[in-house]
């Protein structure tokens, strides 16, 4: 009996003295990593903590603070290092780390080092997407926007960017359900406020160019509700009311026609025969002669003049 009680004394005492040995190894660890965050090399720094983090859980209780301090600097090194990777354009890089911290930060419920690793991951996330895009490599940039929504659901450039791979596409609808997405996040906010207004302006000129060609194609209706559509996101312009003059005139709206061309007038500030034309088509349409005559009057350049001239003189014989 004698034997075995000193027996299993023996076990505890060698028991305590390997998890002091762990415990001061963890120590050791954690210093080692705390040396190289004062040389600033941040990415070195990760796997020693890591190691250090290891030791200390394996310890148990006994490396309880210890553990707390390692949580603490493993997190902070994991964004420093993603930090550094970036500032030396590594951003793959950059990115599998921060992706790491955030992991991390997750696991220990650490809110600063989860909200700090994800939005600069998010960030670059969507930088790597807007280089794939205008590389016209459209389904992978997709792919790196909702990488970086997934990790912050709240990121309107990558909102914004999926936008204009659906503009891309010609898929107006989902490109207006990710525009308005970024509007809704953004809008009233001192830092977002442009990006809320760079997806009006966008979705408006998406619009409108779809308007146009849909007028270009025969469809003036179409081109009606694009073109009024557009003016929901952002005031038209000159152009946009001209097309609108031109599709009315198409469907014999003139009214409309006249309403569209003289709001096309007021935001022209170059030469306009192009408008008056139409003005005069909407105005002789309507029956008004003396308006028509006075608006092809104005037609004075481009390729309507003949045509204007033989309206007045042959047509509607204007004094």
């Amino acid at each position: 009996m004698l034997k075995k009680s000193l027996i299993m004394m023996g076990l505890v005492v060698f028991t305590l003295g390997l998890l002091a040995q762990t415990v001061e190894e963890a120590g050791a660890k954690y210093n080692e990593g705390n040396e190289l965050v004062k040389q600033e090399n941040y990415e070195a720094a990760v796997p020693i903590y890591e190691q250090a983090m290891k030791m200390a859980t394996d310890a148990g209780a006994d490396a309880a603070d210890l553990r707390g301090n390692i949580e603490k600097q493993l997190g902070n090194a994991y964004y420093r290092a993603g930090v550094s990777l970036y500032k030396d354009k590594k951003i793959d890089a950059s990115i599998a780390i921060l992706e790491k911290g955030y992991a991390f930060g997750q696991q220990i419920g650490d809110e600063d080092i989860k909200n700090k690793t994800a939005d600069l991951a998010s960030q670059l996330r969507s930088k790597v997407g807007d280089s794939m895009r205008k590389k016209n490599n459209l389904d992978e940039a997709y792919v790196e926007y909702e990488k970086a929504l997934t990790i912050d659901p709240t990121n309107v450039k990558a909102m914004y960017g999926q936008g204009l791979v659906y503009k891309e596409k010609n898929d107006l609808e989902k490109m207006k359900e990710k525009m308005n997405q970024v509007i809704e996040l953004s809008d009233g906010s001192d830092k977002l406020q442009k990006m809320a207004d760079a997806a009006r302006q966008t979705t408006a000129n998406a619009l409108e160019v779809a308007g146009a060609k849909e007028l270009q194609s025969g469809d003036a209706h179409k081109a009606i509700v694009l073109i009024n559509e557009s003016f929901t996101y952002q005031p038209g312009e000159a152009n946009a009311y001209y097309y609108l003059l031109i599709a009315y005139n198409k469907i014999s709206e003139w009214e409309n026609a006249i309403a569209a061309g003289t709001k096309a007038l007021e935001l022209k500030k170059e030469d306009a025969s192009e408008i008056y034309f139409g003005l005069g088509q909407a105005s002789e349409g309507k029956g008004d002669a003396a308006a028509a005559c006075e608006a092809y009057k104005n037609v004075t350049s481009g390729p309507n003049v003949e045509s204007a001239k033989y309206q007045m003189t042959q047509k509607l014989k204007c004094s």
